[in-house]
């Protein structure tokens, strides 16, 4: 009798355990058969509804705990969801593809809501950190230009400017995590605070998106999501470097009376970064570090200047401009900090904040003084989610942007600038039956602006607020056709009440998908434009104007996609046109330049995007940007967009067990354009102001970048920068700013995962 219960004892033991052997769920790559760690598993009871998520641990695991038949819904960044049916203790191996055209991955700037990149009602161009990372990328403005069409940065003063679609940067809002960024130059924000390091995915939306996101949305936004995880411990680093653009001192003494000066000016082209974090039961906490400096350099003309002036007989033949362009090198530091705490599945709490610093070095001596800046961010974010996943966000975002002059010989720095926002919201998410989900947003917007350019040689702080309503309704109104509309409506303290509608419809017939958009946008009146009265380093006058309008515009899109395995294609074709434009006004003999709504303009044009997967290791893709600008004046073309920008990449990559390889070689084109400069000159012995016509040529320039994978954890990169060392004719305001070709080296590595897959060997 003993030996039969030791036996029933040691079967039902046997049983447990083979059970349990068996009742356990792997995740792979279809491809290299290699786990899949952290994928996101959400499953749902088919007779109860009950529903609830897992993740993967690092072998790409779970247990099988089911005590019903449930939907199983697997997910994984870069990768294709997969649906089935999971049963208790059933044991699976799932495969998934990888998604090569990122069509199944995830969205939320075109709607504030979450969309696959398929199902967004505008053509949303997204760009993974897997992108970033594979070519080595050292700065968002890289990046945008390498992968966007019709994106350029240009010189303009001592800052950098964006444009876009024929649009400059009061046109264009730049988001972090959905929030707006203080701190504008003629509507720019300053790049160096986008960490490349703190990436998950950058969506970039052209079009009016006033609607949803208010002031400056009129031609495009561009949303900048930071990296977040759910491994239990998770730590990434960033190393890059590259050579230096120009070596202005390289025998410099350290007994030289411009000691720091000098070496200030070739600090190395460094970039360092890590974020790294835990998630522990219903805690998480995320940390991000940056620390990047590069060197400045000195751009010289190799042609001269012709001025042929339109209206009288006359051409002048400028010298070769001997005197040199400087570009600044800088020094930035970047500390951020995130805790998040899961009362439980429907409630969570996100507490942020960060600390920026940024030296700018330039060649000028005279006045021992240089620029910094600092900026603080700080906010939170309390989310509900419903059974039934509905949705309601409460959140609050604070960002004070400073800049002062620093006197070295002091060792000071005295501020003379500060932009701050306060922005509180709550965005409420809501599904009504089958067809249609409502999204409801109230917020409050806040901003001061504390400068010596309202009154000279006198800090001022002007404030202004605005008072924001909106509301959204997606309607699927069948599996082809959806309509999204939506409106705004708002008041601001400096020019009243404003209204601002859209609607979008998209009709899905795979693998064709066809896109109408109508949206109106409009841009306030920022609070220089309203209030300025300072003196331009006693050259002229820039004035505000405190009647002025927004501007608005009408902007109209048609865009149709084809999608299939091995090919992803759009074309876009928009109308925009703008009312009540703020533009200024010279007057006085050019003594004295004002804002004011002044004119009426349009432009149109055409965006060709293409992604074509010609085998299993080679890729091509790409993209075309038309624009054409109606900016004239008495038949003078004021414009200085090109037409015509085109970005093409090819790519090959191998994967194997543990090892994988891409080399990818990126091209951008920037076509000839000719534009009008408004001069001044003695004619007949009088001094008049006339207009003469430039011409640029088109440029290429390219990338190289030969990139190595390990363990699925460590990333080396050996690339290029301007390969066939380009350089302007001509350095002016609207010309490319590169030095020439420089080599870069990148290694990126996912410590925790690395570290485990060591052990595991």
């Amino acid at each position: 009798m003993r030996r039969f219960w030791i036996i029933l004892f040691l079967s039902v033991i046997f049983c447990r355990f083979v059970v349990a052997q068996n009742s356990v769920v792997t995740v792979l790559d279809y491809n290299t058969q290699q786990p899949l760690p952290s994928s996101t598993v959400i499953l749902k009871g088919l007779n109860s509804g009950h529903q609830y998520s897992v993740i993967c641990s690092i072998e790409g695991r779970f247990d099988n705990a089911l005590n019903e038949c449930s939907e199983i819904l697997i997910s994984y960044i870069g990768y294709k969801s997969i649906k089935d049916t999971l049963c208790p203790n059933e044991s699976r191996t799932f495969y998934l593809q990888p998604d090569v055209f990122n069509m199944d991955q995830v969205v939320v700037t075109a709607t504030r809501t979450e969309k696959l990149l398929k199902n967004a009602p505008v053509i949303t161009q997204l760009i993974t950190a897997k992108q970033i990372e594979s070519v080595g990328y050292e700065s968002v403005e890289s990046v945008l230009e390498l992968q966007v069409p019709g994106i350029e940065f240009n010189r303009r003063g001592v800052s950098t400017d964006i444009s876009m679609q024929g649009l400059e940067a009061e046109n264009i809002l730049i988001l972090v995590d959905g929030e707006r960024l203080a701190g504008e130059t003629r509507g720019n924000i300053d790049y160096s605070r986008l960490n490349i390091n703190d990436i998950e995915r950058i969506e970039v939306i052209k079009g009016a998106s006033s609607a949803l996101y208010g002031s400056q949305a009129m031609g495009a936004v561009i949303n900048v999501i930071t990296k977040s995880s759910k491994e239990k411990v998770f730590t990434s680093i960033l190393a890059q470097y590259s050579g230096y653009y120009q070596k202005n001192y390289p025998d410099l003494e350290t007994d030289d009376e411009y000691y720091d000066w000098k070496k200030n000016l070739d600090k190395p082209n460094l970039n360092i970064g890590t974020v790294f974090g835990f998630n522990i039961n219903k805690f998480s906490s995320k940390t991000n570090f940056n620390y990047r400096t590069s060197d400045a350099y000195l751009l010289y003309d190799r042609d001269s200047l012709k001025k042929e002036y339109i209206d009288i007989d006359t051409i002048v033949y400028e010298a070769l401009n001997h005197d040199p362009v400087g570009i600044e090198g800088t020094q930035n530091l970047t500390i951020g900090q995130r805790f998040g705490y899961r009362f439980n599945k429907n409630y969570k709490l996100d507490i942020y904040g960060s600390y920026y610093m940024k030296n700018k070095y330039d060649f000028y001596r005279e006045d021992k003084r240089r620029d910094a800046f600092d900026d603080y961010t700080y906010g939170l974010k309390f989310t509900y989610l419903s059974d039934n996943e509905n949705k309601i966000l409460f959140s609050l975002n604070s960002d004070t942007y400073n800049k002062y002059d620093y006197l070295e010989k002091l060792g000071e720095k005295r501020l003379n600038y500060r932009d701050k926002y306060i922005n509180p919201r709550i965005l409420a998410d809501y599904r009504f039956g089958t067809k249609h989900q409502f999204t409801v947003g109230f917020e409050y917007l806040y901003e001061s602006l504390l400068t010596d350019m309202f009154i000279y040689g006198e800090l001022i702080d002007k404030k202004v607020s605005t008072y924001i309503s909106f509301i959204q309704d997606e309607i699927q109104l069948n599996t082809k056709l959806s309509i999204v509309a939506g409106l705004r409506a708002e008041y601001n303290t400096a020019f009243g009440p404003h209204f601002t509608p859209k609607m979008s419809v998209m009709y899905r017939w795979v693998p064709f998908t066809l896109r109408m958009n109508y949206a109106a946008g409009y841009r306030s009146p920022g609070l220089k434009e309203l209030y300025m009265d300072w003196d331009h380093l006693g050259m002229f006058m820039i004035k505000g104007n405190p009647d002025l309008k927004p501007e608005t515009n009408d902007y109209f899109s048609l865009s149709a996609e084809f999608s299939k395995s091995w090919i992803n294609t759009s074309i876009t074709t928009y109308y925009n046109y703008f009312s009540d434009k703020i533009e200024g006004q010279w007057s006085n003999d050019q003594t004295e330049y004002q804002y004011h709504n002044i004119s009426n303009s349009a432009l149109f044009g055409t965006d060709l995007l293409f992604q074509l997967k010609i085998s299993k290791s080679f890729m091509l893709k790409g993209g075309y940007s038309y624009v054409n600008d109606k900016n004239y004046d008495e038949g003078v073309r004021l414009s200085a967009i090109s037409p015509h920008t085109t970005n093409i990449q090819f790519e090959y990559s191998l994967s194997k067990k543990n090892y994988g390889i891409r080399a990818n070689i990126s091209g951008k084109y920037v076509g000839p354009k000719d534009f009008s400069v408004l001069d001044e000159l003695e004619y007949q012995g009088e001094i008049v102001e006339e207009y003469y016509n430039v011409h640029y040529d088109g440029y290429w320039i390219w990338r190289l970048s030969l990139s190595q994978r390990f363990y699925n954890s460590l990333n080396l990169v050996f690339g290029v920068e301007n390969l066939f060392d380009y350089t302007a004719p001509m350095v002016t305001f609207n010309s490319s700013i590169s030095p020439g070709s420089n080599f870069l080296i990148s290694l990126n590595i996912e410590l925790d995962k690395f570290i485990k897959k060591i052990k595991s060997k």
